[in-house]
Formats: C-alpha cells, sequence, structure tokens
C-alpha cells in the first residue's frame, strides 16, 4: 500500500526553471515564420544556458514544447493529461491517474510487483477450497462456496494482467528505456538509437533502484540522477568523429568510473 501511496503522491518530475524561454525569446519564436530562425533561436539559448542536451527532434532541431514554452530535457515529454512536461516520462497511469515518470517509477515497479505477490499468495491459498468444491466435498448450500469460485478467478485473472505488467516494465528497466522510448527510439546528433541510454543491466537497474541494494524493495525513493542529464554508454571515439556514427562499447566491470559526466551533465567516452 506504501508503494501505490507513493506511486500516487509523488511530485512530478518538471524541467527546471532553465529550459523554460524568457519572454523576449517568446515572443521572437511567435513571430517567426522561418522554421531555420527558430532552430537557430533554441540552439542558441540551450548554448547560452549550458543546458544538457543530447536528444534532438526527428528533423535534428532542439526538441521543444510549444504549450510549456520550454526546451524538453532528455527523455522528457509532455502529457497531454496532466498538460505539463515530465521529466523521463514513462507513461500516463489510468490506475494511479498520475504520470510514471523519473520521481516515481521505482514506486509503480515495487506497486507491481507487491500486487502480483498478493494476487498469487490469494490464488494459491484459494486453490485447496476452490479444488474441493469443484470435486464436491462442499456442501450445496454451504456458506462461501461463491466466494471461493470468486476469489479464485479473480485473484488468477489479476496475477496474469499484473504479470505481463511486471515483467514487462522489469525488461524495459534492464534496457534502460522507457514504454514510449520502447515504441519510438530516442533520436540523438547521430540519428535514432533505441540502446542509446543502456549501460549494461546492472547499471541500467541502478539508475532505477538506486545503489544500495537495501532500499531496492522499500519505497523510499533512490534512483540515481536528476531527471535531467543521462549517461550514456563508452563508444569508439574514432567511430564517432569519423563515422559520426556511435557504436556502443558496453564496459562489463561493475566499476562506477566507466562513465564520466561532464559539467553540463552529458556523459564523456572514455579512451580505451
Amino acid at each position: 500500500m506504501w508503494s501505490y501511496y507513493q506511486t500516487i503522491f509523488s511530485p512530478i518530475g518538471q524541467p527546471s526553471s532553465k529550459f523554460f524561454l524568457p519572454l523576449e525569446l517568446k515572443h521572437d519564436i511567435g513571430h517567426t515564420v522561418n522554421p531555420t530562425e527558430s532552430r537557430q533561436i533554441l540552439d542558441r539559448f540551450v548554448r547560452q544556458n549550458d543546458l544538457p542536451v543530447t536528444m534532438r527532434a526527428y528533423d535534428g532541431s532542439m526538441r521543444f514544447c510549444e504549450k510549456c514554452q520550454c526546451v524538453k530535457p532528455d527523455r522528457c515529454h509532455h502529457c497531454s493529461v496532466c498538460g505539463q512536461c515530465v521529466l523521463k516520462f514513462d507513461h500516463h497511469c489510468p490506475w494511479v491517474n498520475t504520470c510514471v515518470n523519473y520521481r516515481n517509477y521505482k514506486f509503480f515497479i515495487q506497486f507491481l510487483g507487491y500486487a502480483l505477490a498478493f494476487c498469487l499468495w490469494g490464488f494459491f491459498t484459494d486453490m485447496p477450497y476452490f479444488i474441493a468444491f469443484w470435486q464436491g466435498d462442499f456442501a450445496s448450500k454451504q456458506a462461501g462456496r461463491f466466494h471461493i469460485l470468486f476469489m479464485f478467478f479473480v485473484t488468477g485473472m489479476f496475477a496474469i494482467s499484473v504479470s505481463c505488467l511486471f515483467f514487462y516494465h522489469l525488461y524495459l528497466t534492464s534496457k534502460n528505456q522507457s514504454t514510449i522510448e520502447s515504441f519510438r527510439a530516442p533520436v540523438f546528433t547521430y540519428g535514432p538509437d533505441k540502446n542509446g541510454y543502456n549501460l549494461g543491466i546492472r547499471r541500467n537497474y541502478r539508475e532505477v533502484f538506486g545503489s544500495n541494494r537495501l532500499l531496492w524493495f522499500l519505497p523510499i525513493f533512490s534512483a540515481t540522477g536528476d531527471g535531467i542529464a543521462f549517461p550514456v554508454p563508452t563508444y569508439e571515439a574514432e567511430a564517432d568523429s569519423l563515422l559520426n556514427d556511435r557504436r556502443p562499447r558496453i564496459d562489463t566491470s561493475d566499476s562506477e568510473d566507466d562513465i564520466e559526466m561532464l559539467p553540463n551533465g552529458n556523459a564523456t567516452a572514455r579512451l580505451l
């Protein structure tokens, strides 16, 4: 229940104020009919404010939210239901009536896991009584026989549906992908890359659940980072400079020093 509470009431992660355009730039973009000029204005704004932005729109321009009037941080998307840009947006969940995002993704997975455990407990606890009822060991008028049927089928159906969601999100976590990124690959300066944030299973799980494994099963916020800048895999510098095509080269060691963060939050390649 506490995981469910944390999922619902954790504050939605929003971009910091430095990503929002000042009034004069809003006016300039609003009165610009040339897309190239708008693109130049956004590029200049990102450079001047040293924003840690590596993702791009499909046309190669900066990702800009016209409704919020802000440059979107990496992995940030606008939620039409909540009416705001959300950091590391996964999806808007009707079960919890809020966005699953950087701030509550750990709690959402915990909620699914504990809900699945509860459904399985109810299913297998009820199974002996269901078998006895099916074999006719219960008297036809004995009270509770319909409760037995109801609990058996309801817990079974919920266990199946919740398990699909739970294991799907465990899979996404292992790949360091959000739901929206699994359907639409993030775009970088070199093009779309579904594995653009894949650091390896261990590091991917640490990014969501934190480095202290004792906190993985507790509904306490322990995700790494700030939800704005994300590390990327190390890569061959030669391939990037000559071919402008990043080739992930994941180090299988467990060291945290393989990824170095620049002052603006971007990851830099370690020359090997």
